[in-house]
């Protein structure tokens, strides 16, 4: 069973990587992603150089603050590494497309990060008041004080939820209101950040589908007509002869 799972998936890459369309379109998909990962980084970075006031946020007044630290940063941590473990292994012909939109969907929060001088919210749990060493210095590394609006943490496995279509999308969904329920208990978005994540994401996942959606079906076609399930349904109809 796990043989012939890894099988399928050497399979289909092998297919997809005959078509150069895809090819250009993953190496494109590589730029993009990477692009907007150093973009939003550099954003992020720079915003933290700089103190800003807090603002009131009544549902935050509603909530107490609890420490959900690990659920934060290892649980974010998790859900990325998911999101290449799902894309090489289980739809490889999404890749591209998803590459590109996370990318510009990074490119867009660096720019709302740049057009927002707002401060972590009154009662910010954050890495300075983790208790476990090794978890602050993770948490260094990746995450930020005044990197905010919007939350990344909601929009990442919202657009997994959009891009994907195995019923797997369906934990994704999930996993989008666990970690907005965690950003918002610990008090490190407003909740305009965590709710304002739906929306962009969605137009951004929109916005993308529109522009690459004849390259998406072309890829899909030809794991439709070359992949493991027409190969075995070939060698199936030639056995019966």
């Amino acid at each position: 069973m796990v043989s012939e799972f890894f099988q399928k998936t050497w399979h289909h890459w092998k297919v997809l990587l005959k078509d150069n369309a895809f090819v250009y379109s993953l190496i494109a998909g590589i730029f993009v992603l990477g692009g907007g990962w150093l973009i939003n980084t550099f954003a992020s970075i720079w915003h933290d150089a700089n103190v800003y006031p807090y603002v009131g946020d009544y549902v935050l007044q509603i909530l107490p603050v609890y420490d959900l630290s690990f659920l934060f940063v290892w649980g974010y941590l998790i859900i990325v590494a998911s999101l290449f473990i799902y894309a090489i292994f289980i739809e490889p012909e999404i890749m591209p497309f998803a590459m590109k939109t996370f990318g510009v969907m990074l490119i867009v929060r660096a720019c709302f990060l740049s057009l927002t001088f707002i401060g972590p919210p009154q009662e910010f749990y954050y890495m300075k008041t983790i208790d476990a060493e090794y978890m602050r210095t993770v948490a260094s590394k990746f995450f930020f004080n005044n990197d905010l609006f919007f939350s990344g943490h909601t929009a990442t496995p919202f657009l997994a939820f959009l891009i994907f279509r195995t019923w797997f999308r369906w934990v994704y969904l999930f996993l989008t209101f666990v970690m907005a329920a965690t950003v918002l208990i610990m008090h490190v978005h407003y909740s305009i950040d965590v709710f304002a994540a739906f929306f962009i994401t969605y137009g951004i996942y929109a916005i993308s589908n529109r522009i690459f959606k004849n390259l998406n079906l072309r890829f899909s076609k030809r794991i439709e007509m070359y992949g493991w399930e027409a190969v075995q349904k070939l060698k199936l109809k030639i056995w019966k002869k």
